[in-house]
């Protein structure tokens, strides 16, 4: 023991300096693996350096930098070797840092020589980069390494491969070669030796631990297949590819289909483009011309409600000349006869003129002269306009190309309802003069612009629809522009008492109620309620001023008496406005005739007048004035009394019972003779009036 004790002391401890000392020399071995490795990675990098040479980057002046690791690890080794053989002692701190600036100068050296790019010639640019790709720099502390550098080349799987079975190689010699090392310098301490049967058998060992690249590949299990699954796979394949066909081909047809579609429709709008193209023109110059026309009516329409004002105040004034003198000489002879008194005096006027009027010679020339100058003004209003906005025919055929040409567009924008406010001023315009009360004035169905839109959206040599609503033009028009007119001159310059002016506007009113206006009550339009309530309030003024009968008035025996004569002059007046009145029966409302002509003037003054009447035969031819007055078609109608006539019907009765008291008192035969005539003329026209049942119920 204490001998092994000794030994073991003297035994030195593990160092290099024992190594240095024994002057042990080893050299690193290098296995066939890593020297073919060595190999291969020079051939590569040649290859990529020639790669590099003839790439087209290089052609445009771009460098690449290739660093030959191999020559850098070749050198490493070398370094490492020569230093192992050479140092026999670790070296300290001092010669650590001062190796490390050393190295680091030289680094920052070849730095600052690897800086600077020639680009003198392209072959200096060569030289420089075959130079550059021989060398490799290596610096502490950046962590590059081979792994980091960009590889140009394009990398497989193959290469995936063989690059981890070189990495897998290169571990296991470097671990080889760490143990190895580690033995050495034990054996060296110990003074014995790893064999090198073992060194290899540790390798195979390490080697075995090692998992190679197969061993990652996972194992194919071949699965249970019979016959019958294949074929229930195929027919289940085959049967999806016959759906997949069968959606194929119905969209096939479907695009086939519509592919058809498209180019039809394409074929169709290729033609479209030439109508389109003039119906966009046609647009346009319709919104021009309407723009215009509705900026020519703003400026005009004032003049021509002017000329209006002028015409109408004209015909007015000719109508008050001839209705103020009537009342007056009215009111005058009233006054001389002495049968105004009292109250009755306040319904004429106050102040009675003491001249005559004009001559008619006179007040129909000075008529004339104001009637010319205002036409002639009419005239005068559109001479700065061109015919194709001054004449309705031009305007007409504007608005007939729309709608020949371009009917639904037509239709939308409603031009039906706004023509007559389109053709209303130039049909005021031409119609200025137009006055039906007067004797030769012609029909509004001969002027112009009736004439021309009559056929108005009529294609020529064809006849208008039934549906189409242009055919209610004329109409329209007659309601909107013509109804006014007619309204405005019978307010103005209508006169009641005038027999002929009434026939002439009864015969006008005739004719627009059987074509132009309907004469159904549901119907009847604003317009034609104003013109007949101006037709009533006329007849109502006529019998308010100029129906007089003072049957409080003395009577004398004398039948040539001026009072007498005054009596049965204004008698014979309200026959004459019974019978003016009368005119209207069957154009205007039976209602209303009957209150005008019976309620108004034969119950009211024409009967009360009769009853006062002291001359009973006399009163008989008036009576026969009456009912010849009186329409036939009230009786003909019925065989029974009207009731509107029931009061005339019972003085006719009472007068017959007094006729017969008087005949009964008669003293000669001429008496009863006469007394019997006028109770048989009584008689029939109680008849006549279907009153007969009032003499069988007085008797």
């Amino acid at each position: 023991d204490k001998s092994s004790k000794e030994s073991s002391e003297a035994m030195p401890k593990l160092s290099f300096d024992d190594e240095i000392k024994a002057e042990v020399d080893f050299k690193v071995k290098k296995s066939s693996i890593s020297r073919k490795l060595a190999r291969e990675r020079e051939r590569e990098k040649s290859k990529k350096i020639k790669t590099n040479l003839n790439s087209d980057d290089f052609n445009d002046g771009e460098e690449f930098i290739v660093m030959d690791d191999m020559e850098m690890d070749e050198s490493e080794e070398t370094q490492r070797e020569s230093h192992i053989k050479t140092a026999s002692v670790i070296p300290d701190a001092h010669a650590i840092h001062k190796a490390r600036k050393k190295r680091e100068q030289a680094r920052l050296q070849q730095d600052k020589d690897s800086s600077y790019i020639p680009v003198n010639s392209r072959q200096q640019n060569r030289d420089r980069v075959y130079k550059e790709t021989t060398s490799r720099l290596v610096r502490e502390g950046d962590g590059e390494s081979d792994d980091e550098r960009i590889d140009m080349k394009v990398h497989t799987e193959e290469d995936d491969i063989e690059n981890l079975n070189l990495d897998e190689e290169k571990d296991e010699e470097f671990l080889a070669w760490e143990q190895e090392q580690m033995k050495k310098g034990a054996s060296i301490n110990t003074g014995t030796d790893v064999p090198v049967q073992n060194r290899s058998a540790f390798g195979e060992k390490k080697q075995q631990d090692k998992l190679s690249v197969n061993d990652y590949i996972p194992k194919f299990v071949m699965p249970d297949i019979s016959i019958d699954s294949i074929s229930n796979e195929l027919h289940s394949e085959l049967t999806s590819l016959k759906v997949l066909v069968s959606e194929s081909e119905q969209d096939l047809l479907s695009t086939e289909r519509a592919l058809d579609t498209c180019e039809t429709n394409i074929e169709k709008y290729e033609v479209k483009v030439a109508d389109l193209s003039r119906a966009f023109e046609f647009y346009q110059e319709t919104k021009c011309y309407i723009n215009d026309y509705s900026k020519l009516l703003s400026l005009k329409i004032e003049s021509i409600e002017q000329v209006e004002k002028d015409i109408y105040s004209l015909f007015g004034k000719k109508y008050l000349e001839s209705r103020d003198f009537r009342r007056t000489q009215q009111q005058r002879l009233s006054v001389q006869v002495g049968v105004v008194k009292g109250q009755l005096e306040g319904r004429f006027h106050s102040e009675i003129p003491s001249t005559c009027p004009e001559s008619d010679e006179e007040v129909e020339q000075g008529f004339v002269e104001s009637y010319n100058q205002i036409v002639d003004k009419s005239e005068t209003l559109m001479t700065d306009v061109r015919n194709e906005f001054s004449e309705i025919t031009f305007v007409k055929q504007q608005f007939e190309k729309w709608k020949l040409q371009q009917g639904e567009s037509y239709r939308n924008a409603y031009i039906t309802q706004c023509l007559p406010l389109v053709f209303s001023p130039l049909i005021r315009l031409e119609m200025l003069g137009w006055n039906p009360l007067q004797p030769s004035c012609p029909n509004f169905e001969e002027y112009s612009w009736f004439i021309s839109l009559m056929t108005y959206g009529v294609k020529e040599g064809h006849d208008p629809t039934v549906d189409d609503p242009d055919t209610n033009l004329i109409p329209i028009i007659v309601n909107k522009v013509l109804l006014p007119k007619i309204t405005r001159l019978i307010e103005s310059c209508w006169d009641p008492f005038s027999y002929q002016q009434t026939k002439r506007l009864e015969a006008l009113l005739t004719l627009l109620f059987e074509d132009y206006i309907p004469q159904d009550g549901s119907k009847k339009t604003a317009e034609v309620d104003k013109m007949i309530k101006a037709i009533q309030h006329q007849i109502e003024q006529l019998i308010i001023h100029e129906a007089f009968l003072p049957f409080t008035a003395d009577r004398s025996s004398d039948q040539d008496s001026k009072v007498e004569r005054f009596l049965s002059f204004q008698y014979t007046k309200c026959i004459k406005i019974l019978k003016n009145i009368l005119v209207w029966d069957g154009v205007l409302e039976s209602e209303l005739v009957f209150k005008l002509s019976v309620d108004s003037l034969l119950n009211r003054h024409i009967v009360a007048f009769l009853q006062t009447s002291p001359n009973y035969l006399d009163t008989v031819d008036k009576i026969d004035m009456i009912i010849k007055t009186l329409p036939v078609t009230w009786f003909e109608r019925s065989d029974k009394l009207l009731p509107e006539l029931n009061s005339f019907a019972t003085y006719l009765a009472s007068l017959t019972q007094t006729i017969e008291r008087k005949q009964s008192q008669c003293a000669t035969d001429v008496d009863k003779k006469l007394h019997k005539t006028a109770l048989r003329r009584v008689m029939s026209m109680l008849l006549r009036i279907n009153g007969m049942d009032l003499v069988r119920r007085s008797r």
